[in-house]
């Protein structure tokens, strides 16, 4: 259910201002054409995967489980939108939609999965699969680096953003990020 809103929702929005411009109201000729039409999600609402390729935990994985149903897995992020495996299809529907640009956030456990040291290959490959696929079809990639999804490892092992040690953690995961996608990204937020 929330891989269709997470694909309808945009669609809305474009189908809103197609209807309001046949209805003499609104369109896009009305925006400067500087104006940039996009959509952005979240890595934990987007992605799902939670388990796959080398990913660990985030904080987000904990909580969800435990203030969740057994068994939802959409709503615990373990499947969500299913981005990860359809990102394909998504941007296709993007282009459709007519989107310029599309704002997501990188899963730190996806790319470093104990937080710190090793970069795990296929997160990285993700995320470089998922820029390339925007920029073949025309679409700005806008990224957040960092969107609450916190490994778990590091909350449990020095209480997280509660302790200066995360400075050197964050800093050495955002130099991995802007070293393999920021030549090709608007902008790492």
């Amino acid at each position: 259910m929330l891989r269709l809103l997470h694909v309808v929702a945009p669609l809305l929005v474009a189908a809103a201002v197609g209807s309001a411009a046949t209805s003499g109201e609104i369109s896009r000729d009305d925006f400067p054409t500087s104006f940039v039409f996009g959509a952005s999600t979240s890595a934990y609402q987007w992605e799902g995967a939670a388990a796959e390729d080398g990913r660990t935990p985030s904080v987000w994985d904990t909580f969800a489980r435990a203030h969740s149903g057994s068994g939802d897995d959409h709503v615990r992020g373990d499947v969500a939108a299913d981005g990860y495996h359809k990102y394909k299809e998504d941007i296709k529907l993007m282009k459709e939609t007519g989107l310029d640009a599309y704002r997501f956030s990188i899963s730190w456990p996806r790319v470093i999965p104990n937080g710190r040291g090793e970069v795990n290959p296929k997160g990285v490959e993700y995320y470089n699969n998922l820029i390339n696929e925007l920029l073949n079809h025309g679409i700005q990639p806008h990224v957040t680096i960092f969107q609450y999804d916190l490994p778990q490892i590091l909350e449990d092992e020095y209480d997280g953003w509660l302790s200066p040690q995360i400075i050197d953690d964050f800093t050495a995961y955002a130099d991995v990020c802007f070293r393999e996608f920021g030549d090709r990204v608007t902008g790492l937020l």
